[in-house]
């Protein structure tokens, strides 16, 4: 009698999921800084000059004789002119001592004259001036410093780009269905099924 009994068989499969996930991608580039940079060394660029004398001794040479053909000159004129006006005024005068006094009886003019020009020569002073010598001037130009300095350069340069390149990829998750879950339910008479 038992072996006439109904038996339930149940068989379940659980389901069973599968998924294929993809990270993300983030990705950045920046254009690198460029430096450049410039220098120049200070430098001074300065010197001085030779300290530089002149002297001037023309005067004292002038005083021992030894002159320049210019003053030289110069005296040859004036002595010239001096003695043209002398001489002038000298006929002139003799001119008219003469037509003043050689119409007179005993006149002796060109005698008295004589007598008379001789007689001042040597009654005349001979008078020597003593001066000093000058002093030759001497002139001092002291070193100069002459040039401009140079301060130098240094200067850098930096150039950068104010933008970047972004390059992004979301991830993702992919779900399937690898296995579904099923019920199967029978029956069987007398025993169980197992692998039913």
């Amino acid at each position: 009698m038992l072996s006439n009994m109904t038996y339930l068989n149940v068989r379940h499969t659980l389901p069973m999921l599968g998924w294929q996930a993809r990270s993300f991608k983030f990705k950045t580039s920046m254009t690198p800084t460029k430096m450049h940079g410039r220098r120049r060394e200070a430098s001074a660029d300065l010197g001085t000059t030779q300290v530089r004398i002149d002297i001037d001794s023309y005067e004292s040479r002038k005083a021992y004789g030894f002159r320049k053909d210019a003053d030289l000159c110069a005296d040859f004129k004036n002595a010239g002119l001096s003695g043209v006006k002398q001489g002038t005024s000298r006929r002139s005068s003799e001119a008219w001592q003469i037509i003043d006094g050689a119409a007179k009886p005993n006149a002796n003019f060109f005698q008295k004259q004589a007598k008379h020009k001789i007689e001042a020569e040597i009654s005349e002073r001979k008078e020597i001036e003593l001066k000093p010598i000058p002093r030759p001037k001497i002139t001092v130009h002291p070193a100069e410093l002459k040039g401009t300095p140079d301060v130098g350069e240094h200067s850098i340069d930096i150039r950068s780009e104010p933008f970047a390149d972004i390059a992004y990829e979301p991830g993702s998750i992919d779900y399937n269905m690898k296995v579904e879950g099923s019920i199967h339910m029978w029956t069987s008479i007398g025993h169980y099924d197992i692998y039913a």
